[in-house]
């Protein structure tokens, strides 16, 4: 009478082991899903030790009870065979195992253990997914492999596909990956998992990374004792499978850099440390970004980040003087210059690197701004196009988006620019609103201010019924607002 058993060494014993799981979680969920479903026991140790009465769990219908023989060898093992086939991939085998048991209760009119039965197939269905995941008509045994790297950071993800459905993964997150190929990413994850396999799929596809696919194939093959192909697809279902994987590892990589961005462990600073090639680490970031509106209203945006986190009561923002035109590079300069010699000079630490929102226009206009200030700071501009790191006298850096360091950098562009086109439709808005009113007789700064804070647009102000502006201001200051607008 089997029992299952969570260990994590694999001896040469007799017994029949399984995974490897990815951590210890994952096997415990494992095993409650087995004691909800199949009835296999939990205890009475081995061998078997029989007791006087049975325990609680075959009260609850999730043992059968071997230890006072209330089964017998013939029935216990057929539930041993269904746990065999779930822990090997073989859901569907074990569904039609019990809808047959199903099936035949409900023929002896034994409706309780019928749907006793037909709980646990709901239970297997829910937990693995079975009807949800992605099936292929070809009922192919086959593992597929993903990769997903940015800077120092790469996350493998393996999906295992058993009679045609993925009915599990694994994955592993790697964070010394700066110097390593997609290919030595993989190999160390393909040894370390095949290596504690207990199964080994007869077709493992991987991605095309430059691996030696005759070494796997006669490793794996020996360690499974049957021939195993190695395969790179190029068209058809399995270039989908390939492309859900690299999906995966991309999404599971950014998942886990952001939990160290949260975490506080600020991978985009030392990332973009090394990238850049900058002398210091740049704990604080300050991004500048200019906005208007065919050349009226234009202002300019500084935010801080520190330690790969927004600092936002150190934000600033200011309207750029002396223009009658649009000028992106005369406001990039003036906003460096008044940044680092006014008197924001002193109320702000200087910071280690500055992201201009731009190409090299506005970097060569920020470094102007910095000369007059008789400043000297590193750094970088950010350009839409393709997201392009521009660096001051070097080559201009291209990276995935996954890349932490990328990542930090568009965090900080994203918010330079969202605080200044904000003040931007603010400063509009408030010329507008003051234009418009205070060009009616009879509305002074008290008057124009209830009208504003009662309407959320001059059109309300237009339309509104005179009852109700002279509520609020008065019949003759009413009277005057409704001449004003019947000239617009």
């Amino acid at each position: 009478y089997p029992m299952l058993i969570f260990t994590r060494k694999v001896k040469k014993d007799g017994a029949q082991y399984f995974g490897p799981f990815p951590n210890a979680g994952s096997v415990r969920r494992v095993q409650e899903l087995i004691s909800s479903v199949f009835q296999l026991r939990e205890n009475s140790g081995i061998p078997l030790k029989m007791r006087k009465k049975p325990c609680l769990q075959f009260h609850m219908n999730r043992c059968l009870a071997p230890c006072v023989d209330n089964t017998t060898v013939e029935e216990y093992a057929k539930t041993v065979k269904q746990v065999k086939a779930f822990l090997e991939g073989r859901v569907s085998e074990v569904i039609e195992d019990l809808e047959k048991e199903m099936k035949a209760s409900a023929s002896r009119k034994d409706f309780e253990l019928a749907m006793l039965y037909r709980d646990r197939i709901q239970a297997v269905e829910r937990l693995t997914g079975y009807n949800t995941n992605m099936v292929q008509a070809n009922n192919d045994d086959l593992d597929f492999i993903g990769v997903a790297q940015a800077g120092n950071y790469a996350m493998v993800q393996l999906f295992q596909m058993r009679k045609g459905r993925v009915i599990g993964r694994d994955k592993r997150f790697l964070t010394n990956a700066n110097e390593a190929t997609a290919s030595e990413i993989i190999e160390p994850f393909m040894s370390s998992y095949y290596g504690q396999a207990t199964h080994i799929p007869p077709v493992i596809l991987v991605p095309e990374v430059g691996m030696e696919l005759s070494f796997w194939q006669d490793y794996l093959g020996e360690t499974a004792d049957r021939k195993v192909s190695l395969r790179t697809p190029q068209r058809g279902e399995k270039v989908e499978l390939m492309g859900m994987a690299q999906r995966n590892a991309t999404n599971g990589l950014e998942a886990e850099i952001a939990l160290l961005e949260k975490r506080g462990e600020a991978p985009g600073v030392r990332e973009l440390h090394k990238l850049a090639e900058l002398e210091n680490a740049p704990y604080r970031i300050e991004g500048f970004d200019i906005s208007n509106l065919m050349g009226t209203h234009t202002v300019a945006s500084i935010v801080v980040f520190e330690g790969g986190r927004a600092k936002k009561s150190e934000y600033r923002k200011m309207r750029i003087t002396g223009l009658d035109k649009p000028d992106d590079f005369y406001s990039m300069q003036q906003v460096i210059r008044r940044r680092f010699s006014g008197s924001l000079a002193d109320k702000m630490a200087m910071p280690d690197l500055l992201l201009i929102d731009g190409g090299k226009g506005q970097l060569t206009s920020a470094r102007k701004g910095l000369k007059e200030a008789g400043v000297d700071i590193p750094m970088l501009g950010l350009a839409k196009k393709y997201e392009t790191i521009i660096r001051e006298g070097k080559d201009d850096i291209l990276v995935p988006e996954t890349h932490p360091a990328l990542r930090l950098l568009i965090a900080i562009r994203d918010e330079s620019h969202r605080t200044a086109v904000g003040f931007n439709r603010k400063e509009r808005g408030k010329a507008m609103q003051r234009s418009v009113l205070d060009d009616i007789e009879g509305i002074g700064p008290t008057k124009r201010d209830r009208l504003l804070q009662h309407f959320s647009s001059i059109d309300e102000i237009k339309f509104a019924d005179i009852e109700v502006l002279d509520s609020l201001i008065g019949y003759k200051a009413a009277v005057s607002v409704k001449k004003f607008f019947e000239q617009y």
